[in-house]
């Protein structure tokens, strides 16, 4: 009677990310002092399947980034400490 009012489920469509994608968000979780959330988060990944892609490229699985590659971000040079001297107030 009803029958023109339901509507068929919409089957799930799995997303699908470019191999080079993937090596570039790797390659910024691989640099020291970046969280891994960060960047899941700024790329609009989920956390645990960018935590799969670093398994799979630490295991061998998937190429890994290299530092001379455009595909890897040079990033910034980690900070160095600098000597100050501060003289106490009398």
């Amino acid at each position: 009677m009803y029958a023109n009012l339901v509507k068929a489920p919409r089957g799930r469509h799995r997303r699908t990310y470019p191999d080079d994608f993937k090596t570039q968000v790797v390659a910024a979780c691989l640099q020291p002092g970046v969280s891994m959330v960060a960047v899941a988060l700024a790329n609009g990944l989920n956390a645990n399947l960018l935590r799969r892609w670093v398994k799979e490229v630490r295991g061998g699985g998937m190429p890994a980034p290299t530092a001379g590659s455009k595909d890897a971000p040079a990033g910034p040079t980690p900070p160095t400490l600098v000597p100050v001297t501060v003289a106490l107030p009398e």
